[in-house]
């Protein structure tokens, strides 16, 4: 784990953030996608209509994309921690410009994960190494 800043909870590299998602429960994944992200956000990657799903994955229901959560919380763990929802919620939200200005939780909904994988990845590798979060991924 990289240590953000002194006092506070460590982000994760690339490959412990991997280690992470492909490891816990989806329950948990989705869990921990609520605390950096929103219902609302985590539907949009899940590819559902309404937040009431995302709840009920919680409550031990499988979601349909299972593989896409998993993934949305490499990405999420690699580029913010627990105290910055908001700094991963806009880069999960926003245009970027390392991915054509596409946003990433539509590219999530709308495209299979073997087409959008690498490049997610290097996008949110290159948002970890920004200056100040001492991290390369």
């Amino acid at each position: 784990m990289q240590e953000h800043e002194a006092g506070r909870t460590p982000f994760l590299s690339a490959g412990d953030a991997h280690l992470q998602a492909m490891s816990l429960p989806i329950g948990e994944i989705v869990r921990l996608l609520l605390e950096l992200l929103d219902a609302t956000t985590v539907a949009v990657i899940a590819g559902v209509s309404e937040t009431r799903a995302v709840h009920s994955w919680l409550g031990g229901r499988e979601p349909q994309r299972p593989q896409v959560l998993r993934f949305a919380l490499q990405l999420a763990a690699m580029i913010a921690n627990a105290g910055e929802a908001e700094i991963c919620k806009a880069w999960f939200h926003g245009s970027n410009p390392n991915l054509n200005d596409r946003v990433p939780m539509i590219m999530l909904r709308d495209f299979p994960l073997s087409d959008v994988q690498r490049d997610l990845l290097g996008a949110a590798r290159l948002f970890a190494a920004r200056p100040g979060t001492g991290s390369a991924g």
